[in-house]
């Protein structure tokens, strides 16, 4: 878990470092959906709920395990002080609304299930983390 969560490190202050991994997207594949990759994903959920930057800890969820997701949130006992969870219509795109998350500055992270993420989609997640100072974590399903 430490290679995985290397990225979210903050300085003593809470601040981001000034360089170039200040502000990344990592990716996180799972076999089955949340609530059945429960362990390994409610440990890393939980320690990005506790982080001491004050701004939210975002999740954006897929349309198709929304409910589910949202249940199983519910029994995690992650702390849901800082917690803010997103659910994008049938007619949003996820893509589109974590670009918008991250480049909002209102969050320290945005965790988002998106299954297709190509480079260039890459590229422009990692372009607006940069201008909201904060990280991105994209989870998929394995296909």
């Amino acid at each position: 878990m430490r290679a995985l969560t290397s990225s979210f490190n903050q300085s003593a202050n809470g601040s981001f470092p000034d360089n170039e991994t200040a502000s990344s997207i990592d990716e996180l594949i799972l076999s089955g959906p949340p609530w059945q990759s429960g362990r390994f994903l409610k440990s890393v959920l939980t320690e990005l709920a506790n982080d001491q930057d004050q701004r939210w800890l975002t999740l954006i969820l897929s349309s198709d395990q929304a409910s589910n997701t949202i249940k199983w949130l519910k029994s995690s006992g992650i702390s849901r002080h800082r917690l803010q969870v997103l659910n994008p219509s049938m007619q949003s795109d996820p893509f589109k609304l974590t670009r918008q998350a991250l480049a909002s500055g209102t969050s320290h992270t945005v965790v988002s299930w998106i299954n297709q993420l190509d480079s260039t989609a890459l590229s422009e997640l990692e372009m607006a983390a940069r201008s909201g100072r904060c990280q991105g974590l994209a989870i998929r399903n394995r296909a």
